[in-house]
Parts: structure tokens; C-alpha cells; sequence
């Protein structure tokens, strides 16, 4: 294992030049100083953003009322979650 990566002594031409390759794709997507450091901000601010989003979302639905309409008076009970009525109508 780790003799192989750090004495090419014993290797053939063709060995060295694919060990050479496996070294360069294992860091292939990694991002190092600069890079990795706006990388890593932008990913805080998608996270505090998308939060806040789905904090919004949450507030915004559970205030909506059921959309069920009794004797031309609409009803005042809160709508289930993912639907448009309450319990009593559905």
C-alpha cells in the first residue's frame, strides 16, 4: 500500500504512469485555498437562505384557512397540511 506510493523503485514505467494517474483523479474535485474557502461560504448562505425559505413557507401555509364553502359561509377551520380543506370536509 503505502510503499507503493512513495517508492516507484520497484515499478515498471506503465505502473508508475497509472499510479501517477490515480494519485491525480483521487483530488481531482477538491477544491484547495481560495477556492474552498468561497466555496464553503457560498454553501452557509444556500443553507441560511433555503431556512429561511422553508421558515416562511411554513408560516405562510399553516395560517390558510379550508376553502369548503357551508350554506354560502366559508368554513373558519384550519386546512390539513398539503391540502385545501380541513378534517370535517375531507
Amino acid at each position: 500500500g503505502s510503499s507503493l506510493l512513495t517508492g516507484p523503485e520497484g515499478l515498471m514505467a506503465k505502473e508508475r504512469e497509472n499510479l501517477k494517474r490515480l494519485k491525480c483523479l483521487r483530488r481531482y474535485r477538491q477544491r484547495y485555498g481560495v477556492e474552498a474557502l468561497l466555496h464553503r461560504q457560498l454553501k452557509e448562505r444556500r443553507m441560511l437562505a433555503t431556512d429561511g425559505a422553508a421558515q416562511q413557507a411554513h408560516t405562510t401555509r399553516s395560517s390558510q384557512r379550508c376553502l369548503a364553502f357551508v350554506d354560502d359561509v366559508r368554513c373558519s377551520n384550519q386546512s390539513l397540511p398539503m391540502t385545501r380543506h380541513c378534517l370535517a370536509r375531507i
